[in-house]
C-alpha cells in the first residue's frame, strides 16, 4: 500500500539541483525558465507583421493611429475598452505605426502573462507546476495566437492569472498591497473589454461560496441566526440563478421580439397591456426581487449574529465588499433600462438621467465602503477610478468617455448577446475548439479534478507543491487572532488556501458561461483556457512530483524513451484496426502493405511494453501509472506544440483555422504591392488617387492611411469612379462597379477573407454517431484534427471547394486598373497577371434601354414599403403578391400598384417556435388558380399555405437534408403547374420536390452536380403553357427544362441552355424566372443588374438594365413575373421596389415651336404642356426652360433647396451644371441620373 507522503526530502532537489558545482547557481529550473522565456519572446515576435490586418484589428488600430496623431479618441463601446487604444497608440509613439508595431502590445502582454505564472505561481502550483503552467502557456494555441494579434484578449490573459494570484495571496496573508493589485486587474479589465462583467460575477460567486465556509465557522452569538442567513443566502443564489436564466432566454430572443413585435403592428395593433405583460420578465423581475430581500434578510441576520467587528477580520468578505461597490455603478445601465430610458442615450437629457442614476449608485456603494474600512475602501475605490477616469476619458481629452464606459459597455455587450453575435452552435466550444486546440489544457484540468477527489487536495498549502502535502482533512486549519495594523490577521497554524478548486471552479464556470452567452466567437475561447491551463500545471506537476526514484538510472532512462514508442505504435495498431485500410483485408499491394504495417506496429507495441515492465520490474505500479500518463501527456504537448506552431506560422491566413472568426487572406498586401508599384512608376508616389469601395474599407482603411486622395465609397456609387486610375471593390458592390467601369479597366481578383469550415453547424447526435461508425469519416476527422488536411473530407462531403485556391466560405476583393495607366507601364511588368483576355459578349447588340411605365415602392417598414423585395407572383384577378423578405411578410397589390393588404412577421424555428403566419426571409411566392397562395419561408425551413387575403391555412417541413422528403435547406423557388402542384426549389440541397395542393409529397429529382437533371444552387422556377419547367440552375449558369407526363409525377429533362451571368456565389446572388403567353423566358441577373429574354430555345432576344439607384437600372433585380398581357414585373432587392415594363414603342414628346431639344438622358424625358416643365417618367420636374429660352436648366428640388439661399441658380461650370455656395460646388447634375449628386467627399467611418 502506497504511503501518503512521498519518500523523498523534497520533491523538487532535482529542479534545485546545480548542473555544475562551480556555478552553483545554474541549475535545471533555472534553464527551464530561461529556455522558455526565450522561446515565448520569439514566438511572439517573429514575423508579428506578416498576417494581414484583419478586420477586427482594423477597427483598433485605425482609431489608435488617429490617436497618435493628435486626433484624439472617443471612446466607442463596439471596439471595447479604451486601454488597447492607448497601448497601440503609444507603440506608434515608441517604434512607428506598421503591422508589426501594431501587434507589440499584444505581444508583450502575452510575454508577461508567461513569466508571471513561471515566478509568482510557483507559490500555489509547486514549482514543477508553475513550470509545466508556464510551458503550457507558451505552447497554447490560443494563448500564442492572440498574442500575436491586436485584440484585447492578451491584456486580460495577464489580468486573469495576476487576479486569481492577488485572490489568494489576500485570502492567505491579507496585505493590503494584494488588494491594491486585485482592484488594479479589475479596473483594466473594465478599460479593456465587456469580459469584464463575466469575470467579476464568476469571482463574486466564488468569493460568496468561500465566505459562506469562512462565516459558518466563526463563533455566533446564536446559531438560529447562523441557520437563517445561511437558508436565506441559498435562496438568493437560488433566485440569482433563475434570474439569470430567464436574463439569457429574454437576451436570446429579446431583439427577435421587438421586431416581431413591430412587424406585427404593422398589419394589427397589439394592445399595449398585451406587449407590456411578457410573463419572462414578469418572472425576472420577481426573482430579482426575491434575490433583492432574501439577501437583505441574510445579512440582517448575519450583522445581528456576528457583528460588523467578526467581518471586518474575514477576508473573503473584504474581497467581496470591494468588488461589489466598485462594481455597483458599473451596472446602472438595469435600472435605466428598468425605467423606462435608454441607456444608450447620450444626449445631454439623457446624460443627466445617467448622473442621476449614477450618483445615487456611488453614494451607495461609497456607504458601504464607509461602513465597512473607511480608509482601505477610499484607496481601492481611488485606484479603480482614476484608471477608469484616465483612460476612458482618454487622458482628461473626451469626458463624455466617462459616461460611455459606465453605461454604454455594457449596454453594447448585452445587445451583442441578444443579437447571438458569431451564431455558433451551443456545443461550440465543448466540442469544436477545445478538442481541436486546448485539448492537453482540458484533459489537464480533468487529471486535476481526479487528483482532487483522490487525494482531497481541493485545498492546499502556499509554498509547498501539492506533492508534499496531506490530505485536507489531515492538516490543521487556520486560527485567526485580531488583525494587525497592516490588516493582517496573526497566524497561529498555516491555512490552507482553495487553489484547485478555484481554478476547476473558474474553468468549469467559464466553460458554462461563454456556451451560454448569445455572443460565440472563437477568440471568446481564450478565457477559457487560461484557468485550465493552470490546472493542467497543477496536475502535471504533481504527478512529476509524486514520481518516487530512487535514481535517475541508464535503465529509467532507457524506459521513459520506451514509453512514449510504446504509446505511439500501440495507438498505431489501434487506429489501424478500426480504420479504412485493416490488415488481413486481401492481397492487394497496398493491403499487404496495410498488413505489414499493422504487424510492425504490434511487435513495436509489445516488445516497447515489455522493455518498460521489465526495466522498471522493480517499480510500485502506481509509479508505472505515472510514467504512462506522464508519456501521455508528452505526446499531447507535441502535438499541441505542432498544432500551435501550425495555426501561427503556416495557416495563419488560410481558412482551415478554427481560432479565428474571419482569416484574413494574403490578398489585401499583394494589392497594396500592385498600387504602390503603380505609383512609383508613374511618378505620383502616395498621391496617386486611389478609390476603395464598401467592405475594402478593410483593411484598406488602415492600409492607406498616409495617401492623401484615397476615397471611400460605401454602396453610393456613381460615375465618378473614372476619375481614378486604381479601384479595389469588394463582392458585395462588385457588379456595380464593373457596370460603371465598363471595359476602360483591367480588373484582377484577389481572395480577401477566408471563413473556417462551417460544416459542424447544426449537427445533430445521429448524424454525430453514424459518421463515427464509418472508418473513413474518422480518418476525415483526425486528418483535420492532426493535420488540418481537408482532401478525405473534401472527397466524402463531394465538395471542391476546401483547398487554399477554391476555399469556400471566402470573400475576394477585385483590383482595377485604368487602361491608360497599364498601357504607360506595361513594359515594367507591373501588372499582377502574364496576360489579359477580352472577353465576348455573347448578348451583344441585344442591350435596350427601357423605362418602367410603373414603379411601386420604397425601403421602410410601411405597407407598400419594402426591405430586400424578393420574388413577384401574379394572381389569376391581375394582382401581385410580393415576398418582402427582410420585413419577414407578404404584400398584395392591385394590378394598378394599389397596396391591399400584408400579413406576417418575424419568428424563427432556430431559436424558439415559429407558428403558422411567422417567416423567417420568406424568399418565393405563388399564387394557384384558385387564388391560393404558397410561400416558401426560406430560413424557417418550410412551405406555407395561405388563402387570398393572407388566411393561414397549412404548412410543412422542417430544416434538414435531403435524406427526407419534407426537410429542407433553404428553399426558394415555388411555382404552381395547372394541376395544383406545388413545386419548390430545395435550394441547399440541390434538388426540386413536388407536393400536391396540401403538401402530400409527389416526386422529386436533382442532386449538386453539372450533368443534366443535377444542379448546383437552384432557384427559380417557371412553368408554361404545357407544363414544362423551367429551373434557374444558377451556379452552373445554365437553365434546364423539364417535361412532366400526364400525372405530374415524373420529370424527363427536355434541354437546357447555359446563361452568361450568375457569376457571384453569393447569398443574394438568386435569380428568377418566368414566362409568357408566346413562351419567351425572362430571368433576373442580380449581379449584373439586368434582366435577361430568351426565346424558347435559348437564343437572346434582349437584355435591359445597368447598375443605378434610381428607376434607369436596378440596384439589384431578384424577383420576376409575367402579367396577361406580357408587362414584367421586376423586384429590385436593393432600391426597394417593383417596377414594371412594358414592351411597347413609347410616344415622341412634341415641343413648344422654337424650343431647344430635349437634354440627353438614358433616362426617357418629355414635356409638360400644362407646366411648361421637362418630367421623368414619374412625372417629377426635372428641366426648366432657361430665361434667354436657348437651354434647359436643371430643376433645384425642394430638399436640396431648402437648405441654400433662396436666389442660388445652377450655373455651368466645365460644361457641367453646378450647385454652389460660399465654401464652392456642393452638387453636381448628373444627366443620364437626372439628379443632383454631393461633391462631398465620402470618409471611412469606423461602423
Amino acid at each position: 500500500m502506497e504511503s501518503t507522503q512521498p519518500q523523498t526530502t523534497s520533491v523538487n532537489s532535482w529542479l534545485e539541483k546545480p548542473i555544475n558545482h562551480v556555478i552553483p547557481k545554474i541549475t535545471p529550473e533555472l534553464i527551464f525558465i530561461t529556455l522558455v522565456l526565450i522561446v515565448t519572446v520569439l514566438s511572439r515576435l517573429i514575423g508579428l507583421g506578416w498576417r494581414v490586418m484583419s478586420h477586427d484589428e482594423v477597427n483598433h488600430v485605425v482609431p489608435s493611429h488617429s490617436f497618435y496623431q493628435g486626433s484624439g479618441y472617443s471612446h466607442d463601446p463596439v471596439t471595447h475598452g479604451p486601454l488597447q487604444f492607448h497601448l497601440v497608440a503609444a507603440s506608434y509613439y515608441l517604434f512607428s505605426d506598421t503591422d508589426f508595431t501594431s501587434r507589440i502590445p499584444a505581444a508583450l502582454f502575452s510575454i508577461a502573462t508567461v513569466a508571471f505564472v513561471l515566478f509568482a505561481w510557483r507559490r500555489y502550483l509547486g514549482k514543477t507546476g508553475a513550470l509545466l503552467a508556464g510551458f503550457f502557456f507558451m505552447i497554447s494555441p490560443y494563448i500564442l495566437f492572440y498574442g500575436r494579434y491586436t485584440r484585447n484578449e492578451a491584456f486580460i490573459g495577464l489580468y486573469g492569472v495576476v487576479m486569481l494570484y492577488a485572490v489568494l495571496r489576500y485570502l492567505e496573508q491579507g496585505k493590503n498591497s494584494m488588494l491594491y493589485i486585485y482592484m488594479t486587474t479589475i479596473a483594466l479589465h473594465f478599460c479593456t473589454k465587456e469580459t469584464s462583467f463575466i469575470y467579476t460575477a464568476e469571482i463574486l460567486i466564488f468569493l460568496g461560496l468561500v465566505f459562506l465556509v469562512d462565516v459558518t465557522k466563526k463563533t455566533w452569538k446564536r446559531n438560529t441566526n447562523r441557520d437563517v442567513f445561511i437558508l436565506t443566502m441559498l435562496a438568493a443564489l437560488l433566485f440569482l440563478v433563475a434570474a439569470l436564466g430567464i436574463g439569457v432566454i429574454l437576451a436570446k430572443t429579446g431583439a427577435t421580439d421587438a421586431q416581431a413585435v413591430t412587424e406585427t403592428a404593422n398589419a394589427a395593433a397589439i394592445p399595449a397591456a398585451a406587449a407590456a405583460m411578457d410573463p419572462l420578465q414578469i418572472a425576472l423581475y420577481a426573482c430579482l426581487g426575491l434575490t433583492v430581500v432574501s439577501l437583505s434578510i441574510g445579512l440582517i441576520f448575519l450583522f445581528t449574529g456576528l457583528g460588523m467587528g467578526e467581518l471586518r477580520k474575514i477576508r473573503s468578505f473584504d474581497l467581496l465588499i470591494v468588488t461589489l461597490t466598485v462594481i455597483i455603478p458599473q451596472l446602472i445601465a438595469f435600472p435605466i433600462k428598468l425605467a423606462g430610458w435608454d441607456p444608450l442615450d447620450y444626449s445631454q437629457p439623457g446624460l443627466i438621467r445617467t448622473s442621476i442614476v449614477l450618483g445615487i449608485s456611488l453614494v451607495l456603494s461609497a456607504g458601504i465602503g464607509v461602513l465597512w474600512k473607511p480608509r482601505l475602501w477610499l484607496i481601492n475605490a481611488g485606484i479603480f477610478y482614476g484608471l477608469f477616469t484616465i483612460f476612458y476619458t482618454s487622458l482628461f481629452t473626451n469626458g463624455q468617455g466617462f459616461f460611455t464606459g459606465l453605461v454604454g459597455s455594457l449596454g453594447y455587450w448585452l445587445s451583442q448577446q441578444a443579437v447571438n453575435r458569431g451564431t455558433q452552435p451551443w456545443y461550440f466550444y465543448a466540442l469544436i475548439q477545445i478538442p481541436m486546440y486546448e485539448y492537453l489544457a482540458a484533459l489537464g484540468t480533468i487529471l486535476a479534478f481526479i487528483i482532487g477527489i483522490r487525494h482531497r487536495l481541493f485545498s492546499t498549502l502556499p509554498q509547498t507543491p501539492p506533492a508534499e502535502q496531506l490530505p485536507a482533512a489531515q492538516h490543521a486549519t487556520q486560527i485567526a487572532l485580531p488583525v494587525s495594523e497592516d490588516n493582517v490577521e496573526t497566524i497561529v497554524q498555516e491555512q490552507r488556501l482553495p487553489v484547485l478548486t478555484l481554478l476547476i471552479y473558474w474553468s468549469v464556470l467559464s466553460l458554462l458561461a461563454f456556451t451560454v452567452a448569445g455572443e460565440k466567437m472563437p477568440w471568446l475561447t481564450f478565457h477559457i483556457t487560461l484557468p485550465m491551463l493552470l490546472a493542467s500545471g497543477f496536475s502535471l506537476g504533481f504527478i512529476i512530483d509524486r514520481l518516487k526514484l530512487k535514481a535517475f538510472t541508464l535503465k529509467s532512462l532507457l524506459a521513459f524513451a520506451l514509453v512514449p514508442v510504446f504509446l505511439v505504435s500501440l495507438g498505431r495498431a489501434i487506429g489501424m484496426l478500426t480504420g479504412t485500410n485493416k490488415p488481413f483485408a486481401g492481397h492487394e499491394l497496398f493491403q499487404l502493405q496495410s498488413t505489414s504495417t499493422f504487424l510492425f506496429a504490434v511487435i513495436a507495441a509489445v516488445a516497447s511494453g515489455w522493455g518498460v515492465l521489465r526495466l522498471l520490474k522493480d517499480w510500485e505500479p502506481v509509479n508505472l501509472i505515472r510514467v504512462l500518463v506522464i508519456a501521455f501527456f508528452a505526446i499531447l504537448t507535441i502535438t499541441t506544440t505542432r498544432s500551435s506552431y501550425q495555426a501561427n506560422f503556416i495557416n495563419y491566413d488560410s481558412g482551415k483555422e478554427f481560432l479565428v472568426y474571419a482569416h484574413s487572406a494574403r490578398g489585401p498586401k499583394d494589392v497594396l504591392e500592385q498600387v504602390d508599384d503603380i505609383a512609383e512608376r508613374t511618378g505620383v508616389g502616395k498621391n496617386i488617387k486611389v478609390a476603395y469601395i464598401a467592405d475594402a474599407l478593410y483593411p484598406y482603411w488602415w492600409y492607406f492611411r498616409d495617401y492623401p486622395n484615397k476615397v471611400w465609397y460605401d454602396k453610393e456609387l456613381t460615375r465618378d469612379l473614372l476619375d481614378f486610375p486604381v479601384i479595389i471593390s469588394d463582392d458585395t458592390q462588385h457588379s456595380k462597379t464593373q457596370a460603371i467601369l465598363k471595359d476602360n479597366y483591367y480588373e484582377f481578383s484577389y481572395l480577401r477573407l477566408v471563413w473556417p469550415m462551417q460544416d459542424y453547424f447544426n449537427l445533430t447526435f445521429k448524424q454525430v454517431w453514424t459518421n463515427f461508425k464509418d472508418p473513413q469519416w474518422r480518418e476525415a476527422i483526425y486528418r483535420i484534427w492532426a493535420y488540418k488536411d481537408y482532401s478525405l473530407y473534401s472527397q466524402l462531403k463531394g465538395r471542391t471547394d476546401l483547398t487554399d485556391a477554391t476555399w469556400q466560405p471566402s470573400g475576394s476583393i477585385h483590383l482595377f486598373v485604368k487602361k491608360d495607366i497599364v498601357s504607360s507601364i506595361w513594359t515594367y511588368g507591373v501588372l499582377p497577371s502574364s496576360s489579359i483576355t477580352e472577353t465576348v459578349d455573347p448578348y451583344a447588340g441585344k442591350y435596350e434601354t427601357l423605362t418602367p411605365v410603373s414603379v411601386i415602392g420604397s425601403a421602410g417598414t410601411e405597407s407598400g414599403q419594402f426591405s430586400a423585395v424578393r420574388d413577384v407572383a401574379i394572381a389569376p384577378d391581375g394582382s401581385i403578391y410580393v415576398a418582402d423578405s427582410l420585413n419577414h411578410r407578404i404584400q398584395h397589390f392591385g394590378a394598378d400598384g394599389q397596396f391591399i393588404s400584408a400579413w406576417g412577421s418575424y419568428a424563427s424555428v432556430d431559436v424558439g417556435d415559429a407558428p403558422g403566419g411567422t417567416f423567417n426571409e420568406p424568399w418565393g411566392v405563388a399564387v394557384a388558380p384558385d387564388g391560393t397562395v404558397y410561400v416558401t419561408d426560406t430560413w424557417n425551413y418550410r412551405v406555407q399555405k395561405f388563402t387570398a387575403d393572407g388566411k393561414f391555412i397549412s404548412m410543412w417541413g422542417a430544416p434538414g437534408t435531403a435524406d427526407l422528403v419534407d426537410t429542407f435547406w433553404g428553399p426558394r423557388g415555388i411555382v404552381i403547374d395547372s394541376k395544383g402542384h406545388v413545386i419548390i426549389t430545395d435550394t441547399g440541397n440541390n434538388r426540386v420536390v413536388v407536393f400536391d395542393r396540401d403538401g402530400n409529397f409527389i416526386t422529386q429529382f436533382g442532386s449538386k452536380g453539372m450533368e443534366s437533371g443535377e444542379f448546383y444552387e437552384p432557384v427559380g422556377l417557371a412553368v408554361d403553357a404545357e407544363d414544362w419547367l423551367y429551373v434557374v440552375d444558377t451556379w452552373n449558369q445554365r437553365i434546364q427544362v423539364f417535361a412532366t407526363d400526364a400525372t405530374g409525377t415524373f420529370y424527363q429533362f427536355q434541354k437546357e441552355w447555359q446563361v452568361s451571368g450568375w457569376e457571384g456565389e453569393s447569398m443574394e446572388n438568386k435569380p428568377f424566372i418566368d414566362v409568357d403567353s408566346s413562351g419567351n423566358v425572362y430571368v433576373t441577373d442580380p449581379d449584373l443588374f439586368r434582366v435577361i429574354a430568351f426565346d424558347q430555345d435559348g437564343n437572346p432576344l434582349r437584355v435591359w438594365g445597368t447598375y443605378s439607384n434610381g428607376i434607369d437600372g436596378f440596384g439589384k433585380p431578384v424577383g420576376i413575373a409575367v402579367n396577361s398581357s406580357d408587362a414584367v414585373w421586376v423586384s429590385d432587392s436593393e432600391n426597394n421596389r417593383l417596377l414594371k415594363f412594358e414592351f411597347t414603342s413609347p410616344e415622341i414628346s412634341t415641343l413648344p415651336q422654337g424650343y431647344p431639344a430635349l437634354p440627353s438622358s438614358s433616362i426617357q424625358v418629355t414635356y409638360n404642356f400644362s407646366t411648361g416643365l421637362v418630367e421623368n417618367p414619374l412625372g417629377e420636374a426635372v428641366y426648366r426652360i432657361s430665361e434667354d429660352g436657348l437651354s434647359w436648366v436643371p430643376v433645384i428640388p425642394e430638399g436640396i433647396l431648402g437648405s441654400l439661399p433662396l436666389d442660388t441658380k445652377p450655373v455651368i461650370i466645365n460644361d457641367r451644371w453646378i450647385i454652389q455656395d460660399a465654401g464652392g460646388p456642393v452638387f453636381r447634375w448628373e444627366p443620364d441620373l437626372l439628379l443632383w449628386i454631393s461633391v462631398a467627399e465620402t470618409l471611412p467611418t469606423s461602423n
